[in-house]
């Protein structure tokens, strides 16, 4: 009986991997053969870079893989990423729509994360204008002078105690203390209900669920909650 409700339950996941299978046009790079349902999500270690590096040796820079029932094209040579990125900027330039992306980003709503078009160009204008133009960076020049001038001072009052420096730690700091400075004005390091810690902690948090899959990510909605 076991055996009857697991194919029963299978069954819908084979006819839809299938589909995806054959609906595939033209011809594919060369790549690992995949599982049947799962595909090459079995090749796949910790550290996705290490893992493609590794099948790329072997399959060459243009490698086509399969996760689930996606397809997905990796280049790992400069010539492929600038053909994908630069020629072919408007065909590439969305990113996927991933779970963790979609919690983090407010359904795709932020710069990082939006769907190209419109609104995804007012965005940038507005960032361009009152973050990254050459005049607003003249202007907040100071400040990222003020905190790398209070890293280099801490880095050579280590080494004159030869003391141990976490740089990730230190970098960090640097970067979180600029970016409270210019968008809320308040001094990082004065913040008494800032817990450093605490917010290293939670960006951590963040990049890893960001680079993490989901299973909604490579199998059908349905299946997948």
């Amino acid at each position: 009986m076991s055996m009857f409700l697991y194919f029963f339950l299978s069954l819908p996941l084979f006819f839809v991997f299938f589909k995806r299978l054959s609906s595939s046009k033209g011809k594919l790079p060369p790549g690992p053969m995949g599982l049947p349902i799962i595909g090459n999500l079995h090749q796949l270690g910790k550290s996705l870079h290490r893992s493609f590096h590794k099948l790329s040796q072997e399959y060459g820079p243009v490698m086509f893989l399969r996760f689930g029932v996606v397809p997905v094209v990796v280049f790992s040579t400069k010539e492929a990423a600038e053909e994908v990125l630069k020629t072919h900027d408007l065909e590439t330039c969305t990113r996927p729509k991933l779970s963790a992306t979609k919690l983090f980003s407010y359904n795709y709503k932020d710069i990082g994360f939006a769907q190209y078009g419109d609104d995804w160009r007012e965005m940038r204008k507005l960032a361009m204008l009152e973050l990254f133009s050459s005049k607003k960076l003249k202007a907040f020049r100071y400040i990222r002078e003020e905190e790398s001038e209070l890293l280099v001072k801490k880095l050579s009052k280590s080494a004159e105690t030869q003391t141990l420096v976490d740089l990730r730690k230190s970098l960090f700091s640097l970067t979180a203390s600029i970016i409270c400075r210019l968008a809320f004005g308040q001094n990082f390091h004065e913040c008494d209900f800032v817990d450093m810690d605490k917010v290293e902690e939670l960006v951590l948090e963040s990049e890893t669920n960001l680079g993490s899959f989901a299973f909604t990510d490579f199998f059908p909605r349905v299946l997948g909650g």
